[in-house]
């Protein structure tokens, strides 16, 4: 028996900025959202139409598939949005670390420069000059940015590339000529000037801060891919994920509301995709 003509109330039709978009719960969100988070939101927002248009239905509705009872696209609904903000979560601070370790890494040069000019101030064995210039050469004009690599192709350095461009190294590249200069500077007892900022403790800890700043921007990434590789998971799997749900609502309503139901039309509006990543 078809449920009767139920008009389309504005509570549970007009459209739903979700709380991920919104930012309701007050957790940071990304400076910049990829296309894949705007799919997350508005299947949310979609979803939360199509749990509204069953709520409307009342006793009317009762599906013989476990998949579609309300109380399960209810939990459904706030895992997904609960794994969502996850990711969102993750990829403002993979950004945040990721900003940090550009603006860390951006002046190596400049220092370098300065560090070796107090070197040369302080009369050293040229020889042992000679050997740091030819570390410094592979730290002149570094330039760094989003798509500056993490690691060298195939877990080769640098050189392996033949990338004879300094500005566009690795940071693992970066960091090995560092500790490579920093050690060398280090190994020379004769190397004590009178600025604490360019004496060999000084530069190991720099170098230490950077390899730290580094590591703390890879592991955000590594985060932010756990947390969208759980969210495929759950709502995007051919089983029991976001699709194949909807699939079964949209046929099983097809025969319980009248076809002129506006419920029902709204309901076959809505669109359902795939997130990409």
């Amino acid at each position: 028996m078809r449920t009767p003509f139920l008009p389309i109330e504005a509570s549970f039709v007009s459209n739903r900025q979700t709380k991920i978009m919104a930012n309701e719960n007050n957790n940071e969100t990304p400076k910049k959202i990829s296309q894949s988070e705007r799919t997350n939101a508005k299947n949310l927002e979609n979803l939360h139409t199509a749990i509204a248009i069953v709520t409307s239905i009342g006793a009317g509705y009762t599906p013989t598939n476990p998949l579609i009872e309300k109380d399960a696209l209810l939990e459904f609904e706030r895992t997904f949005e609960t794994m969502t903000q996850s990711v969102l979560t993750a990829t403002a601070d993979e950004q945040n670390k990721v900003d940090a370790q550009i603006n860390a890494f951006k002046p190596v040069s400049s220092r370098v420069s300065l560090i070796m000019k107090s070197v040369r101030a302080q009369g050293l064995d040229p020889l042992f000059i000679e050997g740091l210039q030819s570390t410094v050469y592979r730290l002149n004009g570094i330039r760094v940015g989003r798509n500056t690599p993490d690691e060298s192709p195939a877990g080769g350095t640098d050189a392996d590339t033949g990338n004879s461009s300094v500005s566009r190294r690795s940071y693992a590249g970066i960091l090995e000529n560092l500790q490579m200069f920093s050690t060398q500077l280090t190994s020379n007892p004769a190397h004590n000037p009178n600025e604490t900022e360019f004496k060999s403790p000084a530069i190991t800890a720099w170098v230490n801060g950077l390899n730290i700043t580094h590591d703390d921007a890879l592991e955000a990434k590594v985060a932010t891919r756990t947390e969208r590789a759980e969210l495929k998971a759950y709502a995007y799997n051919d089983t029991d994920g976001l699709i194949p749900r909807m699939k079964i609502l949209k046929n099983y309503l097809g025969y319980v509301l009248d076809k002129n139901d506006p419920r029902l039309k709204q309901l076959k509006s809505l669109k359902f995709t795939k997130a990409k990543k």
